[in-house]
């Protein structure tokens, strides 16, 4: 699962009042962190545990009394004095009994625990005394000491990045308590939480936003009494004299994930490329009449990749209009409102592409990364595949999924219609796949889609790779 700062509070809140006292989970946190920690580390090393006035400081007091118990040196510093929350103070005092007393720092450590501020940092603390203490453990870093961090590095905000200024301690690892926090996927926070490894506190998962970590396989399975029928038709339309590839990278990549049947409305200088490169598609003008046609036989239509008809918002109009999923790319994000209806609708910007769709800039959407599209997704009642160095699907309930760890070689021209058409095809396939939703389908397409990326980097330099080599790599994804 994926917090927010109030989800993490409300999830404090469930232990406490179903039996599950904070400072159990505090204990268990700790206990876990410290059991870590004795894993990499050994007792010759200087451990030196920095305590704030909050929850985060009584984990480190646990984590301070566990590891002094098995002969490790710690030095305890609370540099705002001693701990305020109930659970703190409980475990602070408990610590006092194993001996720790805190201390002031002195000379070269091997390991910081960051343990100052947590997920309610709100960045209006960062007085004199923070900036001078950062200084000192980045000094520390530049020295040869590892920093911990416990469920986030002090400095960075929780949700949303808009006044951030960048002062914050920048971790190896962040020992993250129970779920991931936001900033751990948001573009100025990223970097911050260094190595993250999830502390399970026994906890039941719930939350809007989930991070995809299954298996891909069931868009693998093939019935082996299937037909082409069987796998769904799938409608694609774009492209133009200009822009011919767009449209021919996506039908490849529709191809190779799986669509029965695929029709492609283009323009003549883009039907000679499929007829070449993607000969299994079939191919239509790029009309009103012949789209009209083929509606009569789909079960879901792409538009967008590489278009610049003047018909595009009539067709567009059209297509919204009619009782199949429809998924909007490119030229064909010109709408600012949709009309209701039982088949979904997705859209699919980059992040330029929904800044404008939102009238913000790309750094306000980037900022709110999960907010911007959560809301945007809500308010029209549209599936948002929000493409970016993570890629979101935002569902009209809100919440919805995250796709991490993309190859950067993503980052060039091509990619998005590779992703619209894997996209495009699943959704075509939906019949087939009857115990997946669209929104968890399109999760499923998004995280195939960035394993690729990620297997051909092991043959290929990041600025080496392109679209058609990740689409040829579909087939060959290691799913296991």
């Amino acid at each position: 699962m994926i917090y927010d700062a109030q989800e993490a509070r409300q999830i404090d809140e469930w232990a406490k009042t179903s039996g599950l006292p904070l400072e159990v989970l505090m204990e268990r946190a700790g206990s876990e962190i410290a059991k870590r920690i004795k894993s990499m580390h050994t007792k010759k090393e200087r451990i030196l545990i920095i305590c704030g006035t909050g929850n985060n400081g009584g984990d480190g007091y646990v984590i301070g009394r566990e590891l002094v118990r098995d002969g490790y040196d710690i030095t305890i510093h609370a540099p705002f004095g001693k701990t305020k929350t109930t659970t703190a103070q409980l475990h602070q005092h408990y610590a006092e009994n194993f001996g720790l007393v805190t201390e002031a720092v002195c000379g070269q450590y091997d390991l910081i625990v960051d343990g100052v501020f947590g997920t309610g940092f709100d960045g209006t603390r960062l007085t004199e005394t923070i900036h001078d203490l950062f200084e000192w453990v980045s000094e520390q870093q530049q020295q040869g000491a590892k920093l911990y961090a416990i469920d986030i590095p002090s400095g960075v905000p929780s949700d949303q990045t808009t006044d951030f200024s960048g002062q914050a301690l920048k971790a190896d690892v962040t020992f993250l308590l129970h779920a991931f926090k936001r900033s751990a996927f948001l573009l100025k926070t990223a970097s911050f939480f260094g190595k993250p490894e999830q502390i399970d506190l026994g906890l039941p998962a719930f939350g809007g936003w989930q991070l995809v970590t299954e298996s891909i396989a069931p868009l693998l399975t093939r019935d082996p009494y299937g037909h082409k029928g069987t796998y769904g038709t799938a409608l694609l339309i774009g492209g133009s004299e200009t822009m011919p590839g767009s449209i021919q990278l996506a039908a490849r990549a529709a191809l190779r994930s799986g669509v029965g049947k695929l029709q492609v409305a283009t323009v003549p200088a883009a039907q000679i490329g499929l007829i070449v490169n993607a000969p299994e598609a079939m191919v239509l003008e790029q009309t009103m009449t012949a789209i009209q046609e083929m509606m009569k036989q789909v079960d879901v239509v792409g538009i967008g990749p590489g278009l610049t008809s003047d018909s595009t918002a009539d067709w567009v109009e059209f297509l919204l209009a009619q009782d199949v999923p429809v998924i909007l790319d490119a030229g064909a994000l010109i709408r600012d409102s949709y009309p209701e209806r039982k088949e979904a609708i997705v859209v699919t910007p980059h992040i330029g592409e929904f800044a404008r769709m939102t009238n913000q800039t790309v750094e306000e959407v980037q900022d709110d990364l999960f907010g911007q599209a959560s809301e945007y997704a809500v308010l029209h009642q549209v599936i948002v595949v929000l493409k970016a160095h993570v890629i979101l699907v935002a569902t009209p309930e809100g919440g919805g999924y995250v796709i991490n760890g993309a190859s950067s070689g993503l980052a060039k021209g091509g990619s998005g219609d590779t992703l619209f058409g894997i996209l495009t095809s699943l959704i075509g396939q939906k019949d087939y796949f009857k115990h997946i939703s669209v929104e968890q389908l399109i999760a499923l397409g998004a995280s195939w889609y960035a394993q690729a990326s990620k297997q051909v980097e092991q043959q290929l330099h990041p600025s080496s790779i392109v679209a058609t080599d990740v689409i040829d790599q579909l087939g060959q994804v290691k799913h296991q």
